[in-house]
């Protein structure tokens, strides 16, 4: 059978009572009665040896590879899923807001979306669920009880932002940045942003913002958010502080904008949502009451304060740009810091370079002792460990300040449960 054939099935059977086409699933252990499966083949997976599984949980229907009793076969179960997804997006006429670029995406949407729901139904993509599967799982949630979609579209190929934006029809897309992350899937930042910038290829008017401090979106013809002068929407007056940050934009008059956090590059990420918050309707005073009542996201630089010791729990993911960051941060406060570096993944054939890089910038910051852990941070100097588990006692009564950075896979979560179990 079709994709096409298997759509006008669903829809002959969907109603305003049951939203069957709404109940589709990839995961068996998502599985709920009246849904349907569908069977994704991967490299280390085959979602057809789940069928009984997810007939046996109450599913109704299942999109497969094979034949099997209550099931479809089809060609391709993700070109399914895919069309699938399209016919929803279709079926509703709700503006939605795509962002992508190197680093920032999960904040930017997430702040946008804070915003927004301030007025409006919100539907979002979770955490950083931004390929084929969390996108068209976010979809499959549509109906016409929302006013907004905000998604957040990755990649780690080229042409995946295509995809995913023919898929979303947006009408309004955001790109953070151009940055180092996901190097080892692209030859250059130059093909990295071409990838950025095809997300306007599923757009019928082309209705973009993008950072302007970034090198390689300064020079785009669209509405530019950023620090520097040469930007439509300008943050200026910046005042940094221990936990939180300042600044101040025009539009009408001048307005104060506070962030609860100290780290600098945030503030890209906040004007890129306050454009789009203004251009749905959302007045200033909401946004700027909003965005100080916003608090940053689980292992996203937050701090803790523990007696006379500060933490930085930066763990969820790392970039090269976002180490600057937290370095430039540090470089700020007085008193001993240790710096707990993890490796910055998915670099390639630019991991030793990039890593390396970090010893430069790692000069200017004093009173400081670093701990690397991983396969590339050893090119970083410090005292390096393979993994975490390696890491013994740290004396934690000698710092001021932790700062633990490093992307997810290295479990650097384990060395923070440890320091916060010395004090409680």
């Amino acid at each position: 059978m079709s994709v096409g054939e298997i759509i006008k099935l669903l829809t002959e059977v969907d109603s305003d009572d049951e939203r069957i086409i709404n109940n589709i699933k990839t995961d068996t252990r998502k599985i709920e009665k009246d849904d349907i499966f569908i069977a994704i083949k991967g490299k280390n997976y085959d979602g057809n040896d789940f069928i009984d599984e997810a007939l046996s949980k109450g599913a109704i229907m299942c999109i497969t590879l094979v034949e099997h009793e209550n099931s479809i076969k089809v060609e391709d179960t993700i070109d399914a899923l895919y069309k699938i997804a399209s016919y929803i997006r279709n079926k509703y006429s709700i503006p939605l807001i795509a962002i992508t670029g190197s680093n920032g995406k999960t904040t930017t949407k997430e702040i946008l979306n804070y915003i927004l729901s301030s007025k409006y139904k919100v539907l979002k993509n979770d955490g950083n669920h931004n390929n084929i599967f969390g996108v068209t799982e976010t979809l499959f949630k549509l109906d016409d009880s929302y006013d907004f979609v905000v998604m957040e579209l990755g990649t780690n190929k080229i042409g995946e932002i295509s995809y995913l934006s023919k898929l979303c029809n947006p009408d309004l897309a955001i790109i953070t940045n151009i940055g180092s992350s996901h190097l080892e899937f692209f030859n250059s930042k130059k093909e990295i942003f071409k990838e950025k910038y095809s997300i306007i290829n599923g757009m019928s008017i082309p209705r973009l913002i993008v950072n302007g401090d970034s090198k390689y979106l300064k020079k785009i013809k669209k509405y530019k958010c950023g620090t520097k002068k040469n930007n439509d929407l300008v943050a200026y007056n910046i005042n940094l502080y221990d936990d939180y940050l300042t600044y101040n934009i025009f539009i009408d008059k001048e307005y104060k904008i506070k962030l609860n956090t100290p780290c600098k590059h945030f503030i890209n990420d906040s004007l890129l949502a306050i454009k789009a918050s203004l251009d749905y309707g959302i007045d200033i005073d909401t946004i700027i009451n909003k965005l100080e009542s916003f608090t940053m996201l689980d292992k996203r630089f937050q701090i803790e304060k523990i007696n006379n010791l500060t933490i930085i729990n930066d763990c969820y993911n790392s970039s090269y740009e976002s180490i600057v960051g937290g370095i430039n941060y540090l470089k700020r406060l007085k008193g001993k810091k240790l710096l707990i570096l993890g490796d910055i993944l998915e670099l390639g054939k630019y991991s030793k370079n990039i890593h390396k890089k970090i010893n430069f910038k790692l000069r200017f910051l004093h009173n400081k002792d670093v701990i690397t852990i991983g396969k590339y941070t050893k090119y970083i100097k410090g005292k390096h460990y393979n993994n975490s588990k390696e890491v013994g006692n740290i004396d934690v009564s000698k710092y001021n300040y932790i700062y633990i950075k490093g992307s997810r896979k290295l479990n650097l979560d384990r060395i923070y449960d440890y320091i916060r179990g010395i004090y409680n």
